[in-house]
């Protein structure tokens, strides 16, 4: 019987205990990236204060077995063990986030062999998208890690060593003062340019949401660049799933950086056109058939498009030179899930 009553509600019945696991999964899901982000937190805190050790051992170094060094070095050779047992539980907690993000998404998929989640149980041209979309996202994520726990931690203990050289010099030194000023200042900005290059490594948007992240990319580029945003976004997180709104902050990210290295805007205006989100700037366009004659050299725009097509959206470009650019991304038709 093509409409029978019980048939509808044995399905509803199916379809609600489904959907319950699924809800169930993706609360513990949530709940494990936040206790791995909170754990994260504090292992930097602590590997902070352990550099702190590391730059008072090197400051005693010049001197004659000064007081106290050996129960420093003790201090600091302990905790940098206790930080390596850390690191590991930090790694195995990522793990776990993961395979639960894994576990939820099987529960959605709607393909009727039902194998177990693994690498090789969907080979779909979305799923495939999907997973290179994932692991891209977890090597940035790795890389962002290895700034802070590299490049960030040596600036910052070159600003600490300035400023405590600068205590150091006596009254008068003022051209010695000068320099050191001149140098922190520059290291500073250094250690700005690397957490904004974390920052977009590792985009808030499993935190925040992506209008959120949005908003504060915008921010960021009328504060740093003198580019006045408008951002009207509101709705975006609850059109599309997680692993999509990090890819469109991707885009967006590569859309503001073009903006800024190349178009000389002095605005920017970011918006949703129905199901299209558009990036347009009043800057100075360009020929797009010169540039596709050169796509391979065109890296910003070809990551765009891959990155479009890897979470099944579409990407197209209006510009004309003297004219400013629309960049329109068609966002993916998919279901969208609560995280």
């Amino acid at each position: 019987m093509p409409n029978d009553p019980a048939a509808g509600a044995t399905h509803e019945r199916f379809d609600r205990i489904g959907a319950q696991a699924t809800e169930s999964l993706q609360g513990d899901s949530r709940r494990v990236h936040a206790l791995a982000e909170q754990f994260r937190e504090e292992y930097r805190r602590d590997l902070d204060e352990w550099m702190q050790l590391r730059a008072r051992l090197d400051r005693r170094g010049s001197s004659l077995r000064p007081l106290g060094t050996d129960a420093l070095r003790a201090e600091y050779e302990q905790r940098g063990r206790e930080l390596a047992v850390l690191q590991a539980r930090l790694k195995r907690l990522d793990v776990v986030a993961r395979q639960l993000d894994l576990m939820w998404s099987h529960l959605e998929s709607t393909d009727p062999a039902g194998d177990e989640p693994g690498p090789m149980s969907d080979d779909s041209p979305a799923t495939m998208g999907l997973r290179i979309v994932q692991a891209q996202e977890e090597e940035r994520q790795r890389m962002a890690e290895d700034i802070h726990d590299g490049p960030a931690q040596v600036l910052t203990n070159a600003i600490f060593q300035i400023e405590y050289l600068d205590r150091m010099l006596t009254p008068g030194q003022d051209a010695a003062q000068a320099e050191l000023a001149f140098l922190r200042d520059m290291l500073r900005k250094g250690l700005d340019d690397v957490r904004a290059l974390m920052t977009d490594l590792r985009p808030p948007v499993s935190d925040v949401g992506l209008a959120a992240a949005i908003a504060e990319r915008a921010q960021q580029l009328e504060e740093r660049h003198g580019i006045a945003v408008e951002v009207a976004v509101d709705g975006i997180d609850e059109r599309l799933s997680q692993s999509a709104r990090a890819s469109v902050l991707r885009i967006l990210q590569e859309a503001i950086q073009n903006v800024r290295k190349h178009s000389a805007a002095s605005s920017v205006s970011i918006g949703l056109e129905g199901e299209t989100l558009v990036i347009a700037d009043n800057g100075r366009g360009f020929d797009l058939m010169r540039v596709a004659s050169r796509a391979s050299q065109n890296f910003g725009l070809q990551f765009m498009r891959e990155r479009a097509e890897l979470m099944g959206a579409q990407l197209h470009i209006e510009s004309r030179q003297g004219e400013g650019t629309r960049i329109l991304l068609r966002l993916p038709e998919q279901r969208t899930d609560s995280r």
